[in-house]
């Protein structure tokens, strides 16, 4: 399957600004496993005006010698013969790099891309002082070079842009990649029905790397076991290296999610689950919302300074992983993956709140966000959830938005059905059951209802006043 990239639009615009300006030398790019980014680099850059560089795990003068072959392929063509000689005899990074300024000066613009950029740093501490250097020299010199930095190592990038890093300060643009969002993601697998793109998205999430290893002639089960349950998959290991890679206490780390993946989502739950001591795990859990693995959530009638918070994975292939395959490694070793999601995943995906009907409601909320211009064109807050101090599901508000502020605010609330029958009314009663204990009669401007089975005749067609009804086809529509 080729490689495909579906990115956002603010971020191609961001690096084309950058690519564009007459000031600025150097940005950095990071988002963790995402494949997809150097396409996204490579769409803002102008032909000819352009060289990238696909880094490696390999010695220092390996490393070099990689980086200087590939400027000498993608630019000596464009270049005078004495600026060309100059990159092709560069002997160090110093000098190729002074190389490259002259020939953004004559080419009147270079950017120069490079992918995976701990890896060469790791190999030769000195680099980044090289770069600090070369690149003050080529800014006091006014040469329009333009270096990106990018790399799958969250932590090893931020380091860049730290105090202590030769290169604090330099650096014009800072991105973060993100996952793709549900829709985004749907585009990796158009085969596939929306149902098929709710259960997909509960245990691959939103990673192009794994989205982009899909295929939508098999079932997602098919593909579950074969990428993920497969002890010879290609993402049966990810989430331990992923770990490996980004944290120095890794097992502990694991504890935490692995807890927070069997559904204990408050602070004390999850220190008796995972055995971390009380004052650790706040320490923990910052450095893993840091990596966009663990979410917290207050109820959205909270108030800012409210103490009662919830956690949960961020990351629903991580979520995954840590639900179905960790506790059968030893079986899937033994037996293989063929039938496991039969077996194992097929029998609760649709009953366990934090599989497919939580994620039913994630996605619920982000379509909400999407749309909220049908239902208010004032200030709003942010799109969440009610939640109630019992922790009972069916007493809490699925989808929940606060419209207006002071005392004229009302709200948007939504309650979402991840059930095999058709809604009708009862829903919408429970709704308003709900809205009644926990809003103390705020006002309600907007009902929504979303149904994985859609709704029944008699509903659909005459649904009442203020009240919108949303099914999976609609979900799964464009904007």
């Amino acid at each position: 399957m080729p490689l495909r990239f579906i990115g956002r639009h603010s971020q191609l615009n961001a690096l084309q600004d950058f690519y564009a300006s007459r000031t600025g030398h150097l940005a950095t790019v990071r988002g963790r496993r995402r494949v997809g980014k150097s396409t996204l680099l490579l769409q803002s850059l102008e032909a000819g005006r352009s060289a990238y560089h696909q880094a490696a795990q390999m010695a220092p003068d390996a490393n070099f010698q990689r980086f200087h072959d590939d400027m000498v392929e993608a630019l000596s063509a464009q270049l005078t013969a004495g600026t060309a000689s100059d990159i092709a005899q560069a002997k160090n990074w110093r000098s190729l790099l002074l190389a490259l300024g002259q020939a953004a000066t004559e080419l009147q613009r270079l950017t120069v891309i490079i992918d995976e950029f701990p890896y060469l740093s790791r190999s030769d501490i000195t680099l980044e002082s090289v770069l600090q250097e070369a690149l003050g020299r080529i800014e006091s010199l006014g040469q329009p070079l333009k270096l990106v930095l990018c790399g799958s190592s969250i932590s090893q990038m931020e380091a860049l842009l730290q105090h202590s890093s030769p290169l604090y300060g330099r650096s014009d643009l800072n991105l973060v990649l993100h996952p793709l969002d549900y829709l985004e993601s749907a585009e990796f697998a158009p085969n596939w029905t929306p149902e098929q793109q709710v259960h997909a998205r509960t245990v691959f999430g939103g990673m192009p790397r794994y989205l982009n290893l899909l295929e939508d002639a098999l079932s997602v089960g098919e593909n579950y076991e074969r990428l993920v349950l497969n002890p010879d998959g290609p993402l049966h290991e990810e989430t331990t290296r992923l770990l490996g890679a980004e944290l120095s206490e890794p097992r502990v780390y694991a504890s935490v999610l692995q807890a927070i993946s069997r559904g204990n989502t408050r602070a004390g739950e999850i220190i008796s689950a995972s055995g971390i001591h009380p004052s650790s795990l706040p320490k923990y859990l910052e450095r893993l919302e840091e990596l966009a693995l663990v979410r917290r959530e207050r109820s959205a009638n909270a108030t800012p300074a409210a103490r009662h918070l919830r956690y949960g994975l961020a990351d629903p292939f991580i979520a995954s992983w840590f639900r179905y395959a960790l506790p059968n490694l030893s079986a899937l070793k033994i037996r293989g993956a063929t039938s496991t999601w039969a077996r194992l995943i097929a029998p609760t995906i649709d009953s366990d709140p934090h599989a497919a009907p939580g994620m039913f409601e994630h996605i619920s909320r982000h379509w909400t966000t999407l749309h909220m211009d049908d239902f208010w064109t004032g200030e709003h807050g942010e799109v969440g959830r009610i939640m109630q101090g019992s922790g009972d599901p069916a007493g809490e508000i699925d989808v929940a938005s606060r419209l207006g502020r002071g005392q004229q605010s009302s709200w948007l609330l939504g309650e979402c059905k991840w059930t095999a029958q058709q809604q009708d009314g009862s829903a919408l009663r429970q709704l308003q059951q709900n809205a009644g204990k926990l809003l103390n009669q705020e006002r309600v401007q907007q009902y929504l209802l979303f149904s994985r089975a859609g709704f029944t005749t008699p509903f659909r067609e005459q649904p009442p006043a203020s009240t919108r009804l949303v099914d999976l086809a609609e979900l799964y529509a464009r904007p």
